[in-house]
């Protein structure tokens, strides 16, 4: 009798006097590491061992469906249900690697009298092997309870009579479905730094006002404001500028595409319906290089319950244009269905250097006009005002300021001037005529009533809110550069 044997038997008899019923063994592991490890020197734990090569066809059936891999050719599998374009042939050979070879971790009886109590009366999972030219009559196994204290499921084979513990991870792969072999990564093709551009991304939501669209500004191109950098514009949104940082995963994330997980091959109407497509939650649509169109659309949400028993978004599912399948993407991969333009505003959006200006005017609340030049570079420089020369620390402090206004909301809305008090303006004069809108950027300031708000106008159009102090500072730093008098502060 082997010695795990004589451990197990010892072990029931010794239930069996303090009186305690149980439908499981209990299983004792060896006392040290020396022991533990003198064991598996001494013992051969495989149960059986297989060349995948040798396999013909597996067969998989638990509590979620029954399926067959069957072999193709030599180190190529397929499922019948699983067209050969969907199919990851990897995760085939992964099974059949797994199901071709196994090895236990204990022998809990080895010939049981009573099966039911490890759970054979009804198996977790089985599977069945055949064998290319009849090499091996074919083998079934049945999986039975689990052994939560081992990690384990009780396991045995047509083999013989004798019931082993093997770890889970070595069976994980008789407890999933068909669907576990679709391909998921790279569902669309990556993105070539070298020879790709996406040249424009346009997110659809039913809960935006209007579709969100961001278009490449090309390098070489006359940008609308060239002391910028970024490259794109949200061409839906009177063209204001997006963060190249922030706008990263709307940009780019069509290009790659991978999923969590395949709900449905070739799906119906009817099963397309019941995820959501007729009414979608979002659509996305990226162009690549001009002519390449990659289009994501997203159904229902999918929610969990957390352990707290509240309902948490876990993922969607959703359909990718060239496939045929519905797919479930992880909620937290994506971004396209919770952004907005002002999550991907670029706020700081006319920051030009001051040395590469020939000047700065500035209008205060009463539209009086104040021209400030500035000559020479950062070792010798100078700053005037109708001729008078104006502190440069004091004048760099107050310039400090008002590039440092930065963008919190987009506005579109028209100016009502009966309404939108102005409170001042300032206009960047560029050193090179290219730069700006003839050489000139114009920033105009307005009070915004109703929510006590700042709404800046850029080159005529509206755009943006900042908080209300930054108007009101604007006029008390302008007064005290221009009388010498007083803190020019710049935080707001």
């Amino acid at each position: 009798m082997k010695k795990n044997t004589k451990i197990l038997i010892s072990s029931v008899c010794a239930i069996a006097v303090l009186g305690a019923a149980t439908g499981v063994l209990v299983l004792t592991k060896p006392q040290t590491e020396e022991t533990s490890q003198a064991s598996s020197e001494e013992e051969k734990t495989e149960i059986y061992s297989y060349k995948a090569d040798d396999i013909s066809t597996l067969t998989i059936k638990n509590e979620k469906g029954e399926f067959t891999v069957n072999r193709e050719g030599k180190g190529k599998w397929s499922i019948d249900s699983i067209p050969e374009d969907y199919a990851d042939n990897t995760k085939y050979e992964s099974a059949i690697g797994d199901a071709c070879e196994i090895s236990y971790k204990l022998i809990a009886e080895e010939k049981p009298e009573d099966l039911n109590k490890y759970g054979f009366d009804n198996p977790t999972a089985t599977f069945e092997m055949t064998f290319k030219d009849d090499k091996y009559e074919p083998v079934s196994c049945m999986i039975g309870i689990e052994n939560s204290g081992e990690n384990s499921w009780y396991f045995k084979t047509g083999l013989s009579d004798t019931v082993y513990l093997v770890s889970k991870p070595a069976l994980s792969f008789a407890m999933g479905v068909d669907l576990d072999y679709v391909q998921l990564s790279e569902l669309t093709d990556a993105f070539d730094k070298e020879n790709d551009i996406v040249q424009r991304v346009r997110v659809e939501r039913p809960d935006l006002p209007n579709d969100l669209v961001l278009d490449y500004v090309p390098a070489n191109e006359d940008r609308e404001f060239q002391n910028t950098y970024v490259s794109y514009k949200m061409s839906s949104h009177n063209n204001i500028l997006a963060d190249d940082e922030a706008d990263m995963g709307i940009v780019y994330g069509l290009l790659g595409l991978s999923a969590k997980g395949a709900y449905a091959i070739q799906p119906d109407d009817k099963t397309k319906s019941e995820c959501g497509f007729d009414e979608p939650s979002c659509v996305v649509t990226t162009v690549v290089n001009e002519d390449e169109v990659i289009k994501l659309t997203l159904g229902k949400a999918i929610y969990v319950t957390a352990d707290d028993n509240t309902e948490v978004l876990d993922s969607y599912y959703g359909m990718v244009s060239g496939k045929d399948a519905i797919y479930i993407f992880d909620a937290a991969s994506l971004e396209y269905p919770t952004v907005t333009p002002e999550s991907i505003l670029y706020k700081l959006f006319l920051t030009p250097y001051i040395y590469y200006l020939d000047g700065v005017t500035v209008w205060d609340k009463d539209n009086n006009e104040y021209r400030f030049d500035i000559t020479g570079d950062a070792d010798n420089s100078k700053v005037t005002i109708d001729g008078k020369e104006v502190s440069l620390p004091r004048f760099k402090t107050f310039y400090q300021f008002i590039i440092g206004s930065y963008a919190e909301e987009i506005y579109l809305e028209d100016i009502d001037e009966e309404v939108n008090t102005f409170v001042g303006a300032f206009e960047y004069d560029y050193r090179d005529e290219a730069d700006g809108q003839n050489g000139k950027d114009k920033v105009e300031i307005y009070l915004s009533q109703s929510d006590r708000k700042c709404i800046f106008v850029v080159n005529g159009d509206v755009r943006y809110k900042i908080r209300s102090i930054y108007g009101e500072k604007f006029q008390s730093n302008l007064t005290a550069l221009l009388t010498g008098e007083g803190d020019i502060l710049t935080d707001y």
